[in-house]
């Protein structure tokens, strides 16, 4: 047996097989090969069940692999074999045969992780969430989809720049963009240090992803948060892995941390006074989302202009208004400024609508056909009940206000326009007159100073 593993059994050029060598590639395949089988037809299958992979995806996957495979069987060989050949050497690096497989091996798992992460364990998670009819997104199944794809798309981003950071090492080809000194310090930016911070950045957005839409989403929906305190919350989950993660990216590029610390006081110092409207409506917006006195989905009222808060930014907010028109509002004036919320604890508002009748009218009357109008209006609550109330003795009018509960904000002016178009039909049929202004003049003594 021992002659057998140390026999040469054949030679091709240069390079000799022995016994140990032939038995020892042997075992190598056929473990590859069980590897192929128990993946393909055992594992893949698990896990195509799981997600309900349809089978156009299931052919893509397992195409994926086949390569990878006779790679490795390759590999393997060459490496049992040590039949190998140089394809380039320099005093820093050497680039083999077996160099380059292994990169095609690393680029084709790149492509397989990308494919099962993106493509199947996601999408599959997706539609499980739309077949329960509880979407993780506000929006519906198209909110479902545009956050399947921007998930997919970061997963993607990051699979292929660790795969870059591989080769890179692998070849040994970290090319520096910028070299020499900054202050005393020597400073070196090489594409590895680019690479590694859009990583960290990549990988906060996945972790934002994983937190907001995975753990805090099912706790949203368990507690039943409102959309506003959802979004606040969010937020600040938002600035605070991205700030961390900021920090961390540019120590990956060799910045150093204390250094900008101490500057940023010296920056803020500087332009503080230039930047201090900026700064007030930047800390405004963090007040906001903390005291959540406006939240997202609040209808507001802002110096007569009445909309809906679509956005609450870390310098400004967006207001829709009733004519489908976003307003760029500063976080401060809606800190600072008197501001109406109407749906604040709510989601309902009282509104009235004035009317004048002529004096002499069946004050009683008026008040009944007012009440009932508003009452047979389809936007308008039944409870809190529709009121009227005598205001004011006009001039020339008895002036009338009757008040109603609606939650219809977008919409408010077209049932006000609605229920004056009632009262005045109503006040026809029943002779009540809604009068002109009038003056009248008494002049005294005029016949008296004309003669």
């Amino acid at each position: 047996m021992e002659n057998f593993w140390s026999k040469i059994l054949f030679q091709i050029g240069s390079f000799q097989i022995s016994g140990g060598q032939l038995t020892l590639g042997i075992l190598l395949v056929l473990g590859l090969l069980i590897l192929d089988w128990l993946v393909l037809f055992w594992i893949l299958p698990k896990l195509f069940r799981r997600f309900q992979v349809e089978q156009a995806r299931r052919r893509q996957v397992r195409r994926r692999f086949q390569p990878l495979f006779l790679y490795g069987i390759v590999l393997s060989w060459m490496w049992v074999s040590k039949m190998d050949h140089t394809l380039y050497e320099d005093h820093i690096r050497r680039i083999n045969v077996s160099t380059l497989i292994q990169g095609l091996m690393l680029w084709q798992i790149a492509f397989i992780v990308d494919l099962i992460l993106g493509r199947v364990i996601l999408r599959g998670f997706f539609k499980a969430q739309e077949n329960l009819k509880n979407p993780i997104l506000m929006g519906g199944t198209s909110g479902l989809q545009r956050t399947w794809n921007t998930s997919n798309r970061y997963i993607k981003y990051a699979v292929y720049v660790v795969t870059c950071l591989f080769l890179l090492r692998l070849f040994n080809t970290d090319f520096t963009f910028f070299e020499g000194k900054i202050g005393k310090n020597l400073y070196a930016l090489r594409i590895s240090n680019v690479l590694g911070a859009a990583l960290v950045i990549l990988l906060a957005q996945l972790v934002i992803w994983i937190i907001v839409h995975l753990f805090l989403g099912n706790f949203y929906r368990r507690r039943n948060v409102n959309i506003g305190s959802q979004f606040a919350f969010n937020q600040l989950v938002n600035y605070l892995i991205y700030f961390v993660a900021g920090l961390i990216a540019l120590h990956f590029v060799g910045v150093n941390i204390t250094v900008i610390a101490g500057g940023t006081v010296a920056l803020l110092v500087g332009v503080g006074i230039g930047l201090q409207q900026t700064f007030n409506d930047f800390f405004s917006g963090i007040l906001l989302l903390f005291e959540r006195s406006i939240e997202v989905g609040d209808w507001v009222e802002i110096d007569g202009l009445v909309g809906k808060v679509r956005r609450i930014g870390p310098r400004t907010s967006v207001v829709q208004t009733r004519d489908n028109r976003s307003v760029i509002v500063p976080n401060s004036k809606l800190v600072i400024d008197n501001v109406t919320n109407w749906s604040h604890g709510d989601d309902l508002a009282r509104f009235q609508v004035e009317v004048g009748v002529a004096y002499g009218a069946d004050t009683q009357l008026v008040m009944k056909l007012l009440k009932e109008v508003a009452q047979n209006h389809p936007k308008v609550l039944p409870t809190p009940e529709v009121s009227a109330r005598l205001v004011l003795f006009g001039h020339s009018s008895l002036d009338f206000e009757v008040y109603f509960w609606s939650n219809e904000f977008m919409r408010i002016e077209d049932v006000k326009s609605d229920i004056r178009l009632g009262i005045e039909q109503k006040f026809r049929e029943n002779k009540i007159e809604i009068p002109y202004t009038q003056t009248d003049v008494w002049v005294r003594n005029w016949q008296k100073e004309g003669s």
